[in-house]
């Protein structure tokens, strides 16, 4: 299945090489026989255009040019960017310019109305930085004129638009460097109002001022606290100590340190006496007396003082603790009173920080718009320094490099211009030659010979007809047609039924073959298709046969040989009697009616291929063809194209449109064969050579 699909692929695509190579050999034909009127259409154009370059030429203005060249190179800055070249060029090309060179060299009114004409601003090819101002006119010495004035009134307008515009540039920035001065005086109006305010000049050092004093307050405020901590520890011990002893002790201690040495004295005396001497004796009445007074004074003492708890113990260190418990107490209040005179250096330094906290964002910001105007103040004196240098500069954006030393005659027939002329002409001829060729090949008719020759792949030609008044003797028109027939037989070895379609408006497909066959004996019969409201008119008179009508050559029915031909045929009438004799042998017609000639039924199609089947079995060839000429466009040339094995076309010189010859080749394949013979043709030496072969 592939293979024949890849096989069906080839073939069609060989068809459309073949059609193409004919085509383009067609077109070449066409173009080759045109070739005399394609010519004498290029000469004429050619001719046209010198002609109108020489009116156009005496007519125009044009005879003399010159030119100056301009370098442009204006300063670069951001601020005002220069013209670009192409905007250089609108200034140079601005309807003022014009009427002021009216105005300075006093032109009449020719020369006004052909004054734009007569100059071009143009960009020097491959210069970006480069232009050239041309002029043209009738002589020399005002081609000078013209060009010079140009140049100068153009440089001038150039530098009044330049230096206008940066003059209007230079303004505003200068009032904008007025605003932001003003801006600026009012930021360092606002810094003094905050000095003022706060009392503080430098905010930031102040700031580094308090910071550094906070860190010593601080360091100094931890030591303290331990000092102080300390020192109430050392105070609550020496507190504790202190008040251990009763506060009447502390306050009579001096008093109770002599009775108590008194009472230890009169203690001892009387422990003394009591060992040496008996209760009776004077002196131990006298050392117990002396030590019962010291005691009761001692006790009135502690009575009197309200000293209810005594021990001679307190008396011991007392002094050192009442020292301790002092000294502590007052190294306790000095560093008291160092922390609150700390505390208070402390609220007044955090003061001070709470109010550098408040003014040094909004000094800060002052600062940096302070800042920013400066750099903006000296941004603007920079621009304004370019500016005003830039302006200075404009006389030399535009530096002329050479003045019109002389001109040049301008050439009536320049390259350029016989080469448009030259061009059109083969533009011209070449859109002569596609519209006749593609006219000639779309509507156009069949050429003769040479054309057949293009069309060999799709049919082929076995004869010609010659036309009636074409130089032929009787005798050379038999033989031509002999030979024509000879031909046609060759290539009829193994085909049985043959498709006779006239594309001439011709009835050559029913006679053009029937003497050549009645001669040669040949068994065959022409079979023609006739609608069925001339069945009575044709076939009155003839047999009819199943689906057709019957009748032999010179018998009743139509002739269409002359009456002096005798054929000796042997007629069987009536259907095959199955003993190998059938209709007739040797030459007749068979007609076939239809419904329409244009295309066959369903019904009429099986019964034309049922007599087609019926007829081979007594005619050697049978030839289908119908009442009146064909037309290319008819279903029917398709159908019977289908049921025969060969088609014969006959295609009439200057007869036959090529646009029904398109259609025709349609059917060419490979499974039926194409021949054509070619009618009304005139080309005698091609004829008696065989060209057409």
């Amino acid at each position: 299945m592939d293979s024949l699909d890849e096989g069906l692929n080839v073939q069609a695509e060989t068809k459309q090489m073949q059609k193409l190579q004919m085509y383009q050999k067609l077109v070449f034909f066409t173009v080759m026989k045109f070739k005399w009127s394609i010519i004498a259409v290029f000469l004429l154009t050619f001719i046209a255009g010198i002609c109108c370059r020489y009116v156009q030429f005496k007519r125009s203005h044009h005879k003399h040019e010159g030119s100056v060249t301009l370098f442009y190179t204006p300063r670069a800055s951001e601020e005002v960017k220069p013209l670009s070249i192409n905007h250089v060029l609108g200034v140079f090309s601005r309807q003022q310019i014009f009427h002021q060179l009216v105005e300075e060299m006093h032109l009449n009114e020719k020369q006004k109305s052909v004054l734009k004409q007569c100059i071009e601003v143009k960009l020097l090819r491959d210069q970006h930085d480069m232009f050239v101002i041309t002029g043209v006119g009738e002589s020399d010495e005002y081609v000078r004129q013209l060009v010079n004035t140009f140049v100068a009134i153009g440089i001038r307008n150039y530098e009044e638009y330049r230096t206008a515009e940066l003059r209007n540039f230079l303004e505003s920035r200068e009032r904008r460097m007025q605003e932001v001065q003003e801006f600026q005086k009012s930021i360092i109006g606002r810094i003094h109002g905050l000095h003022r305010k706060f009392g503080i000049i430098h905010p930031k050092e102040e700031m580094n001022t308090v910071k550094k004093i906070q860190g010593e307050q601080n360091a100094a405020m931890a030591e303290l606290n331990v000092k102080l901590t300390d020192a109430r520890h050392r105070f609550a011990v020496a507190q504790k100590n202190y008040n251990a002893v009763p506060a009447n002790v502390v306050t009579h201690r001096a008093s109770l340190r002599e009775f108590t040495q008194d009472l230890r004295k009169a203690s001892r005396e009387y422990e003394k006496a009591k060992l040496m001497f008996a209760e009776r004796n004077p002196r131990f009445i006298e050392a117990k007396s002396a030590y019962e007074t010291v005691r009761g004074e001692f006790e009135n003492f502690k009575a009197k003082n309200k000293i209810t708890v005594f021990d001679e113990n307190m008396l011991l260190g007392i002094e050192g603790i009442i020292d301790r418990y002092q000294e502590t107490e007052v190294a306790l209040q000095q560093l008291e009173v160092s922390m609150k005179s700390l505390q208070a250096e402390i609220a007044l330094v955090k003061e001070k920080e709470t109010k550098l906290q408040h003014m040094i964002p909004e000094h800060e910001s002052l600062e940096r718009l302070l800042a920013t105007v400066n750099k903006n103040i000296s941004l603007l004196v920079e621009e304004i320094t370019r500016v005003r240098s830039n302006i200075a500069h404009v006389p030399n954006d535009i530096i002329i490099n050479e003045r019109v030393v002389g001109t040049k005659a301008f050439p009536m027939f320049p390259v350029k211009i016989l080469a448009v002329i030259f061009i059109a002409g083969i533009f011209v001829s070449g859109l002569y030659a596609t519209v006749v060729v593609t006219y000639d090949i779309i509507y156009g008719k069949f050429s003769g010979i040479e054309e057949a020759v293009f069309h060999k792949d799709f049919f082929d030609t076995v004869g010609v007809i010659p036309r009636e008044d074409a130089p032929f003797s009787q005798e050379q028109r038999k033989i031509i047609n002999n030979e024509m027939f000879y031909r046609f037989i060759l290539r009829l070895k193994n085909t049985r039924t043959l498709f006779s379609c006239s594309l001439d408006g011709s009835f050559l497909s029913s006679v053009i073959f029937d003497e050549q066959f009645s001669k040669a004996k040949r068994n065959t019969i022409l079979v023609r298709l006739i609608p069925e409201s001339k069945v009575e008119e044709i076939c009155s008179e003839m047999q009819k046969i199943g689906d057709f009508y019957y009748s032999d050559n010179g018998n009743a029915g139509v002739n269409y040989t002359e009456k002096a031909i005798q054929h000796h045929i042997e007629y069987l009438h009536g259907f095959s009697s199955g003993d190998g004799k059938g209709y007739g042998y040797g030459y007749g017609f068979a007609f076939f009616p239809v419904r329409s000639l244009s295309v066959l039924e369903p019904d009429e199609i099986s019964a034309l291929y049922n007599v087609v089947n019926e007829l081979k079995k007594h005619y050697q060839l049978i030839r289908i063809s119908r009442e009146k000429p064909f037309d290319a466009s008819c279903i029917l040339v398709r159908q019977l194209h289908d049921i025969c094995d060969a088609t014969m076309l006959y295609i009439g010189k200057r007869q036959t449109p090529r646009s029904v010859l398109r259609r025709v080749l349609k059917l060419h394949d490979e499974e039926h064969k194409v021949y054509a013979v070619l009618t009304g043709v005139s080309d005698v030496e091609k004829i008696i050579s065989g060209d057409y072969i």
